[in-house]
């Protein structure tokens, strides 16, 4: 991976409004452009759930419409995080449950959604210009799953490392990084939990 180089990102966004417009799944290669990962939402509408959805919709929502992640939004319609599907019974939903001494039933996707501005984002410009090999190099040095491509202020898409490896035959190796004080302080005192 040493030939590919980060894609420019940054996490200026906390909240977004949703673009909309099929990708083919053939085998892809590492200096393929990088717009044949991405989830376009021109082709495809994701999952949207508001920010209040309980978990046990939200799961039933993306499973129905056999999706890995959700577009978390809020009262504005302004997407402001993204759920992944393998969140909804992982680590940090027992410890949110631990924590505010709730059942798992009683949260909601804001609960468990990765805000968007933790999430590396990046314009359609530069994905535009980029190979599979430089996305995937992105969610590496970010330590997150997903990226989000951003265009004048909508959400276009997102690039995922699970599409990366279905797509191109090789996985993508993200070590995820703890961003929250929460997460920190689990790290430290739980390291055997370490993604």
């Amino acid at each position: 991976m040493n030939e590919f180089k980060e894609i420019q990102w940054s996490s200026d966004e906390d909240k977004a409004m949703l673009h909309s417009r099929s990708q083919d799944n053939e085998t892809a290669s590492w200096t393929d452009n990088a717009l044949r990962v991405m989830d376009d939402f021109d082709v495809s509408s994701p999952v949207q759930l508001s920010e209040s959805t309980t978990l046990m919709d939200a799961e039933k929502s993306m499973r129905k419409q056999s999706q890995r992640y959700a577009c978390i939004h809020n009262r504005n319609s302004q997407i402001i995080g993204l759920l992944a599907l393998r969140e909804l019974h992982g680590r940090k939903a027992t410890q949110t449950t631990t924590s505010t001494q709730t059942f798992w039933e009683e949260l909601t996707a804001k609960d468990l959604m990765t805000p968007l501005s933790a999430l590396p984002q990046v314009s359609l410009k530069d994905v535009q210009k980029s190979r599979i090999g430089d996305a995937a190099a992105t969610l590496k040095s970010s330590g997150r799953d997903f990226i989000v491509v951003i265009s004048d202020g909508e959400v276009y898409g997102i690039i995922s490392s699970l599409k990366i490896a279905e797509l191109t035959g090789e996985s993508v190796n993200v070590f995820h990084l703890p961003s929250t004080f929460a997460e920190i302080i689990s790290a430290v005192t739980h390291k055997e939990l370490i993604d």
